[in-house]
Formats: C-alpha cells, structure tokens, sequence
C-alpha cells in the first residue's frame, strides 16, 4: 500500500519550539549502541569470510553495567569493574565449526571502549558476559538456525525475507538543531579541543531548546579526575572551555543564520564543590549504566520534532532485520524526496513478519504541500529505488566502522 498526504509543516524557526538532545560517544548508551553494532558488524564479517555468507544473529539488546568506583579530585579507586552483556540469539555453529563468539564480543567491547573513550586504561576495567539464546524455532527450517554446511549457512542470507513486523520512520531535511547538537558534540570530542583542554572526557551530553527566537544549549563536560587536584582546577577548566564553546556556537553557521539570542549553560549540576568527574572520562565509569536503544536515533540525535519510532537499529543483522534496514531506507527515502521536490516530508515504512524485503506492507509519505500527479510520480519512483538498494545498504552497514557512523550519520545513507 503506498499513500501520500499533506500535512502541516513543523513552526518556522522563529516561532514555536523544538527541542533536541545529542548524547555524545562516551556515553554509556551511545557505547552499548556501538559495541552491539561492532559485533554485529565483526560477526557478520567473519562468517563473510568463513562461509560465504552472514549466519543468523541478532544482538540489539547488549547492556553495560558502570563501574563501581570511588570518585575524588586527583584520581579515583574502582571496586568493580564494568561489565558488559550480550543477550540475543546467535549461530554458534556451522557443520563443525564453531564461531568465536566471546572473542568476538570482547574484542568489540575493547575496540570500542578504548577508541571512543580515548582511555587506554578502561580496557583493563571490564570483563565481558555472552548470554546466547540461540535455539531452533518453526518459523524458518532448521538449517537457518544450526545451518551444517557453508550452503545452509546462506539460507539465512539468499532471497532474506522480513525478520519483523515493525515500522520505521524518518525527516527531511535535517531541523537546523539537528545539525548544531552534531557539530557541537563532535567539536567537544575533537582531538583539537580535547588536547587544547587536557582533562575532558568522552560522556558529552548537549541539550539544545528553542523557543520562538531564543535558543538554550545546556552541554555536559565530563573531567577526569586525574586531570585535577582541586575543585579550583576543575572550575578553571570548565571556565575555559565554557568560552571556547560560547566562541564555536556563536560562530556556527546554524546560529548565524538565524535571529536566535542564544544561552549557554555548562555543568549546571555543579553546585558548592559539586563536579562532574568521572573515571575515564565517562559515567560509566562511577556505576551509569547503558543500554541499546536509548541513544541517538539514526539521524544522531533525539528529537522532538518530526516521527520517530521505537526501533533499536544497533545490533540488529544487517541482512533482513527490516528495524535497522527500513530505519535508514526511510531516512535515504526522505532525503532523495527533499532533494527532488524541496518539500519538507516525512516517511513511513512498515514491514510485515515473512514479507519480501523489497514490499513493504505500507510505505506513506507526508507532504509540507498538497500532491499532485506529477509529485505522486515522482515519489513512487524513487520509493522503488530506495527499496531495489536495500541489498547495497547492507554492504554499505558491513563496509563502515560504526564509530565513524556515529560521528557522521549520514555516511551510511551514500551509495
């Protein structure tokens, strides 16, 4: 079923309000989210090059449980370290040989800890649980679980069907927020700040709010503990790169291109002898705990404005799980129609459990103007496109880290 309709546009940019939140790369949800899609991705990979094909997997359910610490300017004591879960069904064997699924799994919580983080020494703070609940079902023949040979293990790839009954949304164009909590996270996290501003840590948080024409960004600066002696040195460091980021947001183009009076507020926990410190530089690292799907969506941010479903796209396979796959197909959908017709839209995808992944059971498309013939044409012309790419989509997701994903969203929607 396709259906096209009009709606209302969102306020302009100057009336209403809108607000969106951009958790940055050390922080634990953001790192549950990476570690599931680098095991997904290595996983996916290793059976790529064992067999040929990518076994049956899904993992978007992986959780981190922070450390348990004691926290004190100039350094910190940890009593527990972190752990980290994988719970999900994985192919653990194929004929006789069996996948090394742990490995993989530690090897991914690692890479990632380390990479986003910057801290080397986290690595030696974590210890790693595979909760696999790989069985066999009805649904598909048995081989698609416990596949006996490199052949059986491409059932599960060849001619893939729908693995859910899901919906999955996107926007077009991105909302002029959208773009400055990116670009002022990925700022914070640059190598340039961080080593003009030695101390901050990774667990960045920004909060952008407007209303009408005033905009208030609330960012959260994580401070190793290391990095400060006294709740003076922190206060001085925080000052600092309180200036320097009022200097990188007032001279954002987002904000000179728009009448906003902007306000910036930093640490705004900070009371008394108050800080924010925190053992590698993320919270995770004094007990906060992280879980798939309440990250970033797959636009690299959360926000208030336009449709949003409740799909957990890390972790999920790459082949035929429709919540990672019509996630960025809407969101390619949405911005091919953008750059088509210059209308704002926004698109719906709905997959049926067993359908062919290239018909979806719905696809709609919300229109700033009313269609006509012409419009309606075109959008069907590019729905089939976007759907005869889905396999192409899938080597893009195996194709990229999913650190360099997270720090530009829209790397994975080029073909």
């Amino acid at each position: 079923m396709r259906f096209i309709s009009q709606y209302e546009p969102s306020p302009t940019e100057t009336s209403g309000f809108n607000v969106v939140e951009r958790k940055g790369i050390g922080h634990p949800d953001s790192l549950a989210d990476l570690i599931a899609e680098e095991f997904s991705r290595s996983y996916s990979l290793h059976g790529l090059e064992r067999f040929g094909a990518v076994p049956n997997h899904w993992v978007d359910k992986v959780a981190l449980v922070g450390a348990e610490a004691e926290v004190r300017f100039g350094g910190h004591t940890v009593h527990k370290p972190i752990s980290a879960y994988l719970f999900g069904k994985v192919t653990h064997v194929v004929g006789a040989e069996t996948l090394p699924i742990e490995d993989l799994f530690r090897a991914a919580v690692e890479n990632v800890l380390v990479r986003a983080t910057g801290c080397d020494q986290i690595a030696d703070f974590v210890r790693g649980f595979v909760e696999n609940t790989a069985g066999v079902g009805v649904d598909h023949p048995a081989s698609f679980y416990r596949p006996s040979s490199d052949d059986e293990c491409s059932i599960a790839t060849v001619g893939a069907l729908a693995n859910d009954t899901a919906f999955c949304s996107a926007y077009a164009p991105a909302d002029p927020l959208d773009v400055l909590a990116i670009d002022v996270e990925n700022h914070v996290n640059s190598v340039s700040f961080r080593n003009a501003l030695n101390g901050l840590g990774s667990d960045v948080k920004v909060m952008l709010v407007r209303a009408a024409d005033v905009l208030e960004a609330t960012i959260c600066l994580p401070v190793f503990p290391e990095a400060v002696g006294s709740h003076r040195k922190y206060t001085a460091l925080v000052s600092e790169a309180y200036e320097r980021l009022e200097d990188f947001i007032s001279e954002h183009p987002v904000v000179r291109k728009h009448p906003w009076l902007t306000r910036l507020s930093v640490n705004t926990k900070d009371h008394g002898s108050g800080a924010y410190l925190a053992p590698f530089g993320t919270s995770l690292g004094k007990g906060d705990c992280g879980l798939v799907g309440r990250g970033n969506k797959a636009n690299g941010v959360i926000s208030a404005s336009g449709g949003a479903g409740v799909e957990a796209l890390a972790g999920k396979n790459p082949v035929h799980h429709t919540g990672k796959l019509y996630t960025l197909a809407s969101a390619r959908l949405a911005d091919r129609i953008h750059d088509k017709l210059g209308l704002p839209n926004e698109v719906v995808l709905v997959s049926r459990n067993g359908d062919r992944l290239d018909e979806p059971s719905f696809v709609g498309v919300r229109l700033a103007r009313r269609d006509g013939r012409l419009t309606r044409g075109v959008i069907e012309e590019l729905t089939a496109q976007t759907l005869a790419e889905l396999p192409l989509l899938s080597k893009r997701l195996l194709s990229l880290s999913p650190i360099d994903r997270f720090r530009d969203p829209s790397l994975v929607l080029e073909v």
